[in-house]
């Protein structure tokens, strides 16, 4: 289990895919509760993003759902916040101050955790690997209008893929929208206008699940909670299919949480 009391070693990436599948610890910062106040005040120019997985043993208890009970579910619109749920998915927002009782909960349930500091490529969306398709799934969604559809995929990847725009004007907030997809990668590759650049970039198949994108804004350490509402029961449900796992014959529910940090450089080099 991770040394989420400030005793683990840190690992800061430049790759714009997270992967969030090894049970092995990596870092120490969202549970260190670094804050981007104590910085001295400089120009910000770049952002990262502290990207932690929190693996809950499911037993006759969800310990998970004591983690709600410290995220404002009130950030993000109503009727989107229902469609959620009824996919069988729960976001939310935590402040820094909510930590304290987070980590305790974390810690009475011996829940697994890996964090992860990911910079941010700009113009180009954070990507959050959450597990892979081995064998064929079926994955079941409710529509805006209420019809449950669904859908077999033979292989791909599950996937969080996140845009953003920081916003140094308005005290360091953050726009998000979060989309949920399957991304297949087929070994082909296609032209495409990057920044001005023409270049060659995989050709990905992929089916997003538009109808439940999620947009909201978060302020200077704030963290986004991604988790599982209580459609868990059914496994083929979309929550389920992206947030429940089993490892060694014991089944695991996973609470997602992003935090942007805003960094600087100086003289053009550096990092968070």
């Amino acid at each position: 289990m991770l040394s989420w009391l400030g005793l683990g070693d840190s690992q800061d990436s430049s790759q714009q895919t997270a992967d969030t599948t090894s049970p092995e610890a990596t870092g120490a910062f969202l549970f260190d509760n670094t804050s981007s106040n104590a910085r001295p005040t400089v120009r910000v120019i770049d952002l990262a993003f502290d990207v932690a997985r929190i693996d809950f043993p499911v037993d006759t208890v969800r310990h998970s759902r004591k983690v709600w009970n410290h995220v404002d579910e009130m950030r993000v619109d109503s009727d989107r916040v229902s469609r959620l749920a009824r996919n069988g998915l729960r976001v939310g927002v935590a402040s820094a101050e909510a930590w304290d009782a987070i980590r305790a909960i974390v810690r009475a349930a011996d829940a697994d955790v890996r964090q992860d500091r990911f910079v941010a490529q700009r113009g180009t969306p954070l990507t959050i690997k959450l597990s892979s398709i081995e064998e064929p799934e079926s994955i079941f969604s409710y529509s805006p209008e209420g019809r449950l559809v669904g859908k077999t995929f033979t292989e791909g990847d599950k996937l969080l893929n996140m845009d953003y725009i920081f916003h140094s004007e308005l005290g360091g907030s953050t726009d998000l929208e979060l989309d949920i997809e399957i991304r297949r990668d087929p070994g082909a590759m296609a032209w495409q206008r990057q920044g001005g650049i023409i270049r060659q970039v995989p050709a990905y198949d992929r089916h997003v699940f538009a109808d439940l994108r999620i947009p909201l804004t978060l302020h200077t350490d704030e963290t986004l909670i991604v988790g599982l509402s209580d459609q868990e029961g059914n496994e083929y449900l979309l929550g389920s299919r992206f947030l429940m796992f089993k490892r060694l014959d014991k089944r695991y529910e996973t609470v997602l949480c992003i935090t942007p940090r805003h960094f600087q450089t100086q003289g053009g080099k550096g990092g968070p």
